[in-house]
């Protein structure tokens, strides 16, 4: 394509809807009934395509049994089979998906569990040690269905039967924010936007990323079911489920033959940690959720024999906007988020809203069928990040390249402001990744009388030895304007992360006032 004179990417128009979840899990049994769709590396239970299809139907059935098309269903499920099972039922009832962090306190399940209007609840009986089942009994007027080992007796279960038709533009989930600015929102996400990414995903991914995909990531955000669960689904790949831990993660990767792994930044590294064997079966690793640098994309990838593809997404994109290939030329792999996923607009906006040309940073807008329709019982909130033209304002600061691939720069609200000068954390932050004593690095600002924000910096080790103050500010120094160099140093054993792999800024302002 020619060299782009603005920064802004026009999807071509769009055509016939391409159906609802339903319609995907179908179309993947019209291709092969045989053909091995899921797996649960921790239970040892596999299924076919047609056997997919079938239990989902019957967990159908048993929830129309229950209640009527449009009810609201909670899970509250750590990674499984069952929250697969669960999903796929929901969608094919015509019902609304209400999935929420297992480990969440009792005061935002009864947020969630109220603002959605979940009417019953699927939860594990506890999950790291969690209550969860108990914490949705709390909330009045939520029934509760209680999983436990035996994961099958706790579904509802009945003789599929008729079925009700799904329109594409009917709310499929209402997915939870992960609640670094407020009070966690109810996003809307439509069966069109789901099926959409998840296709957009997988075609992104090519032919490289195979048959065989793992994904250890939460199944109660976009990232775990909709890349996940839809993604694989699209791609007729066998989709290998199971929680977090880099023992188990390992061994699935040899015992199943992985193609594909799908891992936020943090989990790499401990998977990298641990020493991977030899895994000749796989090619490609997914990840995103976090500020990405090139310095990490080469550690990973030879650590793991494997290309990397990089996403960048929120709850409002089904997970996904932006995503490298793993054919991408290296440039583009290493230091951009990659192009627009199909059916996508992307414009990069000055503060007046106009486009600005390709290599200015500014905020990154975009619009197109993966965006949600707005916030649950939000209409303020909705106005703020959704303009009359379709266009959500994701408060990400981004620039173009004349090739139309994209770098996040980082927040519009995180950018730091000391003596009159811009700070933007996700520079600093590249540049002290490159330090060999640092595996990973934060920067936020804090009020200053003087100053108007001073520059902090938290970083993780890399190794046993912490990093000395003295030798990273040399560091910065070299590479730095004099203003960008962090003025105090935090060592810290981990960053405080938000479910979908974010950093938590706040909680780091509020360390690095507070001392």
């Amino acid at each position: 394509m020619p060299a782009l004179v603005v920064s802004e990417l026009r999807a071509p128009a769009a055509g016939p809807a391409e159906g609802v979840l339903g319609d995907v899990l179908r179309r993947a049994v019209g291709r092969g009934p045989t053909d091995l769709l899921l797996s649960s590396p921790g239970t040892g239970e596999t299924w076919t395509a047609a056997e997919l299809l079938a239990d989902a139907e019957a967990v159908a059935a048993g929830l129309l049994a229950r209640h009527d098309p449009g009810a609201r269903i909670a899970t509250c499920l750590g990674n499984g089979p069952a929250p697969v099972l669960v999903q796929l039922g929901v969608a094919l009832a015509g019902m609304t998906l209400v999935p929420v962090n297992p480990r969440s306190r009792p005061a935002e399940v009864e947020h969630a569990l109220r603002l959605s209007g979940a009417v019953l609840a699927i939860a594990a009986e506890e999950v790291a040690g969690n209550p969860v089942a108990d914490l949705c009994a709390a909330v009045d007027g939520v029934e509760v269905l209680r999983v436990g080992t035996d994961w099958r007796a706790a579904l509802p279960w009945a003789a599929p039967g008729g079925l009700p038709v799904v329109e594409p533009q009917s709310l499929a989930q209402v997915q939870f924010t992960s609640g670094t600015t407020g009070r966690a929102k109810g996003v809307r996400i439509t069966h069109a936007g789901m099926v959409a990414t998840g296709a957009a995903f997988a075609e992104r991914l090519g032919p490289t990323a195979g048959r065989v995909w793992c994904n250890p990531m939460p199944l109660f955000h976009t990232a775990g079911n909709v890349l996940g669960v839809v993604g694989a689904l699209s791609a007729g790949a066998e989709h290998v489920v199971l929680p977090f831990a880099p023992e188990p993660v390992l061994q699935a990767l040899e015992q199943r033959r992985v193609s594909m792994l799908s891992a936020a930044p943090t989990l790499l590294d401990l998977l990298a940690a641990a020493g991977p064997p030899p895994l000749p079966d796989l090619r490609v690793l997914f990840t995103g959720g976090m500020t990405v640098t090139p310095a990490f994309v080469d550690r990973v990838e030879q650590v793991f024999g494997a290309r990397l593809s990089i996403t960048f997404g929120m709850t409002e994109t089904c997970g996904a906007v932006l995503q490298t290939s793993p054919e991408d030329p290296d440039p583009v792999r290493r230091e951009t988020v990659g192009a627009p996923l199909a059916g996508t607009d992307v414009r990069i906006a000055g503060p007046d809203g106009d486009v600005v040309p390709p290599g200015t940073p500014g905020e990154l807008w975009v619009r197109g069928a993966r965006i949600t329709r707005g916030y649950l019982d939000d209409p303020v909130a909705t106005a703020e990040a959704i303009d009359p033209d379709g266009w959500l304002h994701t408060g990400d600061l981004a620039e173009m390249s004349p090739a139309g691939a994209c770098r996040v720069v980082g927040r519009l609200k995180d950018m730091i402001k000391t003596g009159g000068e811009n700070v933007s954390p996700v520079e600093v932050e590249e540049v002290l990744v490159e330090h060999p004593d640092v595996a990973r690095a934060a920067v936020v600002g804090v009020p200053d009388p003087r100053w108007g924000e001073l520059v902090v910096a938290f970083v993780v080790p890399a190794g046993e030895r912490d990093p000395s103050p003295a030798e990273l500010t040399a560091h910065c120094r070299d590479r730095l304007s004099p203003f960008k160099v962090p003025r105090s140093w935090r060592v810290v054993d981990e960053l405080p992360m938000t479910a979908s792999a974010k950093v938590q800024r706040a909680e780091l302002r509020r360390i690095a006032a507070a001392t």
